[in-house]
């Protein structure tokens, strides 16, 4: 176990809920746990949380709300709501000092999303952060019948909406229509590794895919997850708008966080490619076989992928690798290939 692991379980220990765990909520037997990050959310929390307790569905829910640690009343708001709704939320108040872990190059991972999905009991995951919101009230129910009527789907995720600050909606915006464009029923792999599109609010998840992420990943954010549970089911793109992903400045993707993180996303990639080379994910098609092994010989070749002498090893003496280190023009036509 190194580090990092040792210290997200021996301090999820110590988290305990708000107004203690013998609730309605603990008492239940949820199908779906709604999971919510929030920090610094008091305009948007609101929003958010009525979006989630609004859905009507014919079995229960509980949503797990992470507050991690505001100054700016969205803490006291959270509290309200666990008051008023005993019977569906699980709050948890967390200590930044605690909730955040400095890796030994300074960089910093958050633990309050990864816990989250260590509380929850449900068999699907939902996600919404805080300061974006639902607006279909059947949602879950939508993404729970698609999930249980096919015991191969473990992923179903929707179209969405852009919303400011100030909850103006954005009309024609390039961010939606490009996370659109790449949207589909199937096996995502191939496209998830060249493009994050499923948006986080949208999507549910079996939780049992989650298993064995942190074997190949450093970081718990959506995109590495979507790769891994991704990589092992069919995904099933639901055409109806479910909800409203704002545009916040603060936020990780558009404050480049991201980029000092996860080098770029090539670590996430050598996570991913290791994961497949160890028969963690399954190609659904030759072609999608072969379009995952393109891409990865491209990177490798480029040396994209740092650290990566035995993810390297593992393809070098392959015809294909070879090939792409003196054609490069080979990865662009399977690249454009859905």
């Amino acid at each position: 176990m190194d580090e990092f692991e040792k210290a997200l379980q021996e301090r999820f220990l110590l988290q305990e809920e708000y107004l203690g765990d013998n609730k309605p909520v603990n008492e239940s037997f949820p199908l779906v746990s709604v999971t919510v990050t929030t920090y610094q959310h008091v305009n948007y929390i609101r929003d958010c949380l009525n979006g989630i307790l609004m859905q009507k569905t014919d079995f229960p829910y509980e949503i797990i709300l992470g507050e991690d640690g505001s100054s700016d009343g969205t803490q006291e708001i959270c509290k309200e709501y666990a008051v008023r709704y005993p019977d569906k939320i699980r709050l948890f108040i967390r200590d930044r000092r605690i909730s955040q872990f400095v890796r030994k190059d300074g960089t910093v991972s958050r633990f309050n999303g990864i816990w989250n999905r260590m509380s929850a009991r449900g068999k699907y995951i939902a996600w919404c952060e805080g300061d974006d919101y639902w607006t279909d009230p059947l949602k879950l129910q939508k993404q729970v019948n698609i999930l249980e009527s096919d015991k191969n789907i473990g992923f179903v995720y929707s179209k969405f909406q852009l919303v400011n600050l100030d909850n103006m909606l954005i009309e024609n915006s390039s961010t939606v229509s490009n996370q659109l464009s790449h949207s589909k029923t199937g096996y995502l792999l191939p496209s998830l590794l060249r493009n994050n599109f499923p948006q986080t609010l949208t999507v549910m998840f079996k939780k049992e895919l989650l298993a064995n992420f942190d074997k190949y990943y450093s970081y718990g954010y959506d995109w590495p997850l979507f790769i891994h549970i991704c990589g092992k089911c069919k995904s099933v793109f639901l055409k109806d708008v479910t909800g409203c992903y704002r545009i916040n400045p603060n936020g990780m993707m558009a404050s480049g966080t991201l980029k000092d993180v996860d080098n770029g996303g090539f670590t996430t990639l050598n996570g991913a490619f290791r994961a497949y080379l160890c028969g963690e994910y399954k190609a659904a098609s030759i072609l999608d076989k072969l379009k995952i092994n393109v891409y990865m010989y491209y990177r490798l070749s480029k040396g994209d992928i740092k650290d990566s002498v035995e993810l390297e090893n593992c393809v070098k003496s392959r015809l294909l690798y070879q090939l792409m280190r003196r054609m490069t023009f080979v990865w662009a036509f399977f690249l454009k290939k859905k």
